[in-house]
């Protein structure tokens, strides 16, 4: 998934994506989900949580709404934005302004309904309703409330959005099973036995991400050439732009790395990668079941295959501290 920005009115996957996108933001900074689903349910009526439209679709029109949050007028937001380098439609500055700046312009003023501070707004564990309500009176302050339907929408993120919140045990978990596979030499390299107990480079990741209760699987994934468009179907990111394939600067724990048409690996953290490689003859298909060389299933060092793109699963971001390596094989 993947911010679709413009000035239109977008689809619900659309709008979905884009939710995705503002969870995956804000989360790592403290956010409860609470929190950014009952603002949610004000964007979704403020902008359709479209960082590129205007209000009314008045293209450039700088004394009506914009944004996100549809900042009135527009330049609330943007003289901002051209300030501190950011391009007016760029999402991440709009929730840059909002997740800190709404404080120091005033745009946050505690009513009698809602009394919270902003911080304890962004903390709260109140339900999405009422919070959907809080960022109503006391961001938003609408002219055209429509408050119950704010409330139901902000449910609706709450519900959709859950699937993503246990993304770091889901991110921990499937790179502990590809790890402990590598580690267990009865299970080898083969394409023939590629579910088990032999696996291929593909298989190998998809059904540790299956283990992990993401079901790539059983949406279809089963090769190289169709991980991609599953995978992100399933709530991965392509975060391709943000690393350096060629250093693997920039790579998470759990990311994984996929050449579409030949490999995939997946990055255990601090330079390291665990994939299923090659059996013991150098061949795809044939040999004897189980690992003869304790390099069919390896970790190995970080390497550029090439890679085409690199995917990440919502919620990690740390590297966990501990041991892990299980084999070290120079890449």
């Amino acid at each position: 998934m993947s911010w679709t920005i413009g000035n239109y009115f977008l689809t619900l996957a659309q709008m979905q994506g884009n939710a995705l996108e503002v969870y995956m933001f804000l989360m790592p900074r403290g956010w409860t989900l609470n929190a950014i689903s009952g603002m949610l349910g004000n964007m979704q009526s403020e902008s359709n949580i479209n960082p590129g439209i205007w209000q009314d679709l008045s293209y450039g029109n700088y004394s009506v709404g914009f944004g996100l949050v549809q900042w009135t007028p527009a330049t609330n937001y943007t003289n901002w934005a051209g300030a501190n380098g950011y391009g007016i439609n760029d999402p991440d500055g709009q929730l840059v302004w909002i997740d800190s700046e709404t404080v120091s312009f005033g745009q946050w003023i505690p009513t009698g309904s809602y009394p919270m501070s902003w911080g304890s707004f962004k903390t709260s564990t109140e339900s999405p309703e009422y919070l959907a309500s809080a960022f109503l009176k006391n961001f938003e302050r609408a002219g055209v409330e429509v408050e119950s339907e704010r409330r139901s929408q902000a449910r609706y993120w709450y519900d959709y959005l859950s699937q993503y919140a246990g993304g770091s045990q889901k991110i921990e978990d499937a790179v502990q099973w590809a790890i402990s596979i590598a580690y267990d030499d009865n299970h080898g390299y083969d394409q023939n036995n590629r579910w088990g107990p032999d696996y291929d480079c593909s298989s190998l990741l998809i059904q540790a991400w299956e283990n992990a209760g993401v079901p790539v699987k059983s949406n279809g994934a089963s090769y190289t050439g169709n991980m991609y468009s599953v995978f992100t179907s399933c709530g991965f990111m392509d975060v391709t732009s943000s690393v350096d394939m060629g250093s693997g600067s920039g790579i998470q724990r759990g990311d994984i790395l996929l050449n579409h048409s030949d490999h995939t690996a997946m990055s255990i953290g601090n330079g390291q990668v665990v994939q299923a490689s090659i059996n013991e003859f150098g061949e795809t298909v044939g040999g004897q079941t189980g690992d003869q060389t304790g390099q069919e299933i390896c970790v190995t060092g970080y390497y550029n295959y090439p890679w085409n793109c690199v995917l990440r699963y919502p919620g990690g971001g740390s590297v966990p501290q501990g041991v892990y390596i299980v084999r070290w094989i120079p890449g």
